[in-house]
């Protein structure tokens, strides 16, 4: 009992300690699209298809998000990303600046809590709508750097899964992306098309979870030990 008491402990000030940690990473790389819809196909490459960086700096109030897109995609393009927030803080009081935004002509970011769906999977706080295909697009190898600004944030702030939809169960997700352009080419008029398209999710395992089953495991070789013995 009293080893199980050590172990607890001691896994509690390492979940508290990864909780006030300065970065957060999170991996876009679960397809979640309709498996029954012709017009979906999964972005070139491995995995994940982009990722998401939130950087606080070891301080309050300020956090810095890249989100940048694997260099493998092909021709995919991420036209729209998906994020969650601590509600008890409200995603609607974030300000968001443009830090870097590369080549991509535009971004809208809309923020609220549960006010916005990813292909009708769960709601989400946070909506980051980029240019659709045919303009200056976020593609391939490229970055979008913005600083996030709100009264007592950090990069857990934004560690949340979105809440799940009655009618289409998919998730819960701690982020999500459209990727347009999945396909292989389709000339039309002679054009080289891209038509297909795909939803990408973040299903990470928390570290709690990971620590919780190491904890499982050590007790488990401590009994055995003691039988044994």
């Amino acid at each position: 009992m009293q080893a199980l008491k050590v172990l607890l402990s001691t896994s509690l000030l390492l979940v508290l300690g990864q909780a006030s940690a300065a970065t957060l990473q999170l991996d876009f790389d679960y397809d979640f699209s309709d498996p029954l819809d012709p017009g979906s196909e999964t972005p070139d490459g491995v995995g994940p298809y982009m990722t998401a960086v939130f950087d606080d700096g070891d301080s309050l109030g300020s956090v810095t998000l890249t989100l940048t897109v694997a260099g493998d995609v092909g021709s995919a393009e991420v036209t729209g990303i998906y994020l969650n927030f601590d509600d008890v803080i409200g995603a609607a009081n974030l300000t968001f600046t443009d830090v870097d935004v590369g080549d991509v002509s535009s971004s809208v970011v809309t923020t609220g809590t549960d006010f916005e769906k990813a292909d009708a999977d769960g709601w989400f706080d946070i909506f980051i709508a980029l240019p659709p295909p045919g303009g200056d697009r976020f593609t391939a190898g490229e970055s979008l750097v913005y600083d996030i600004t709100g009264t007592g944030i950090t990069a857990a702030s934004f560690n949340y899964e979105s809440t799940p939809d009655l009618i289409d169960p998919n998730g819960p997700f701690y982020g999500a992306a459209q990727f347009a352009s999945t396909g292989d080419c389709v000339l039309e008029n002679g054009e080289c098309t891209y038509p297909n398209s795909a939803w990408i999710g973040v299903v990470p395992i928390p570290a709690a979870v990971w620590l919780f089953g190491s904890g499982l495991g050590l007790l488990g070789w401590m009994r055995r030990r003691k039988t044994a013995v």
